[in-house]
């Protein structure tokens, strides 16, 4: 709830001036509507009397008074609407950024144990709910709030007596309102909880929908959607049930007012202390009242909901351990491309310890081969150098310079990396390859050219500017990556890495885009993430990893001489194809 008030403030504070716009409109149009009924007062005790000039006088009087607050009325609802759209709209966007903006700062590790889907759900329910508990505050809370007031003391004015029989009804008809649904508010917190995860199973099923056909598992998961779509029905229904209850006490607090104050009526009429103008006046003010209140007990439920729907994303809003910059960071450059790393401690679990007093200098231009059984450590280097993850101690230097000196963007932005099975944008080619930057057709087409994708490029409707699907599903996986070779060639870095870039290819282009790959490499220093250590026999050094140590190290022939662990996958796979387990 912290987290919500602050950042919906937040919101509210950049908006001040529409906020009390917003707010003043309402209070001038409550005033007016309600001060109707005391001038419809007048028309009815002046038809309720013999004709006369004077009568006449006083009931076309009210009726001009009547013309002239319905026209502040209007005039009070233009204004509000003006602040609306900025207010509601202009909040939501906001929210939209910021929580695209916490998202962003959480670390790697942080997604992958999240589903997608579902952090898009509750990041899109905690802008939304913006609008709909400002609207809530506005036209529910500070409305009747206002209404009440002002009826209270038309009330009083008119007949002490029932001001105050009316005042006790509202304090027990909200006070019923907000304790029931504050106890209901957890019901409600359940519901949104299991919607959410039916957004993730929706999410994970839809984005492998390839795995989920080619395996046959549609009956499968559509049980899982079926089992968690079934728990949020259950929970649904013991939501739904509490809110008719609670519509159900509201209806006889209603009635009862109602026919308590017409009774009452009846008898100050009896001994002649009452008005047909006083009738009208309390039961229009009434009626409207009673509206109000039964909207504002009805659309509790909303606010409510609002609020269950955007604590979920709060949990993210708490993360403390962000991706952050350090204070005395700087965008440094790397020059020549030399990565040390200096006694490195690493473990996911603090029991079972990856890499202890890890250490490997990889000289400027070098280029460097990582193999060994999964495991190993190969992916958890090039998370750490990447600074996806921290290591619990030791450095990582680049040209000697710590890598937590620089800027996470800008040491990012000098290491290029082609991934095993790399995932493209819902975009064009085009974006996929620039990643936004503005680059001359001359450079995208020489970067294409290189990376063997400017043919199949040119053969597709559009060229460059195809859509290739979400995750780059209307690609072959070879086409897929070579756009992302085409990216690295593009990116021109000073430090490469490979993650088995022509697994995906076949033997003809893997030829082709392992020359072209030598030559992006030249004069950098490459990592190269083998599986196939047919891939790797030019490289200056072959690193054999096992468990997050060293355990062999040297070029292919020299690692094949020791007769070693390398020798043994080498055999392994001369006589067949070897499986990384």
């Amino acid at each position: 709830m912290d987290i919500i008030l602050r950042e919906y403030s937040r919101v509210i504070w950049q908006k001040k001036g529409y906020f009390l716009l917003a707010l003043i409109a309402l209070t001038v149009e409550v005033l007016l509507d309600l001060s109707a009924p005391i001038y419809y007062k007048n028309i009815a005790n002046g038809l309720a009397a013999p004709y006369s000039d004077a009568t006449l006088t006083v009931l076309l009087d009210s009726l001009k008074t009547i013309a002239l607050l319905y026209g502040g009325i209007w005039l009070a609802w233009r204004f509000l609407e003006t602040a609306i759209i900025p207010l509601d709209g202009g909040g939501v966007n906001l929210l939209e950024k910021r929580c695209f903006d916490v998202l962003k700062k959480q670390k790697y590790g942080f997604f992958e144990n999240q589903f997608s889907g579902s952090l898009i759900k509750q990041a899109n329910r905690f802008s939304r709910s913006f609008e709909i508990i400002m609207d809530w505050f506005l036209f529910q809370f500070f409305m009747n709030c206002i209404a009440v007031s002002i009826s209270f003391a038309i009330f009083y004015q008119q007949q002490p007596e029932f001001a105050y029989y009316f005042l006790v009804w509202v304090v027990l008809f909200v006070g019923w309102n907000i304790g029931f649904s504050i106890w209901k508010l957890r019901f409600d917190e359940a519901v949104a909880e299991g919607d959410s995860k039916v957004g993730g199973l929706y999410s994970d099923a839809i984005s492998n929908i390839f795995i989920v056909k080619s395996f046959a598992l549609e009956n499968r998961e559509q049980q899982r959607i079926n089992q968690a779509s079934d728990v949020v029905y259950r929970k649904k229904k013991i939501a739904w049930a509490l809110l008719f209850v609670s519509f159900a006490i509201q209806g006889m607090m209603t009635f009862g007012i109602e026919l308590w104050l017409v009774y009452l009526m009846i008898e100050k009429w009896r001994a002649g202390n009452f008005q047909v103008g006083q009738f009208v006046l309390f039961q229009s003010i009434m009626i409207m009242l009673i509206q109000r209140l039964w909207e504002f007990g009805r659309n509790f439920r909303n606010f409510f909901t609002a609020l269950a729907d955007a604590r979920e994303m709060t949990e993210v809003f708490r993360q403390t351990d962000l991706e952050t910059d350090p204070p005395d960071a700087r965008p440094l450059s790397i020059a020549r491309g030399e990565i040390s790393f200096n006694r490195i401690n690493f473990s996911y679990n603090p029991h079972s310890p990856l890499f202890t007093d890890f250490s490997l200098h990889i000289k400027a231009g070098e280029k460097v081969a990582l193999v060994g059984q999964s495991g190993s450590g190969k992916s958890s280097l090039t998370k750490l150098l990447f600074r996806f993850l921290e290591p619990q101690s030791g450095a990582i230097t680049f040209d000697g310079q710590n890598a937590k000196a620089f800027t996470l963007s800008a040491l990012r932005g000098q290491i290029s990396m082609v991934p095993q099975q790399p995932e493209l944008f819902h975009r064009s080619i085009r974006e996929n390859i620039t990643l936004g930057a503005d680059i001359p057709e001359v450079r995208l087409r020489d970067v294409a050219q290189k990376s063997r994708s400017l043919d199949f490029i040119e053969k597709l409707p559009d060229g460059f500017a195809t859509l290739v699907g979400e995750r780059g599903v209307k690609l072959s996986g070879g086409e897929r990556q070579r756009v992302a070779i085409a990216r690295a060639f593009l990116e021109d870095a000073p430090i490469i890495v490979l993650d088995e870039a022509t697994s995906a290819l076949d033997s003809l282009t893997e030829q082709q885009i392992q020359t072209a790959i030598f030559e992006l490499i030249e004069t950098k220093t490459a990592i190269v993430i083998a599986h196939r250590l047919s891939t790797i026999l030019c490289m200056d050094r072959i690193v054999v990893l096992e468990h997050g140590h060293i355990i062999e190290q040297g070029t292919h022939q020299e690692l094949l001489d020791k007769q070693g662990k390398y020798y043994a996958m080498w055999q392994h796979q001369s006589g067949g194809p070897w499986l990384d387990p």
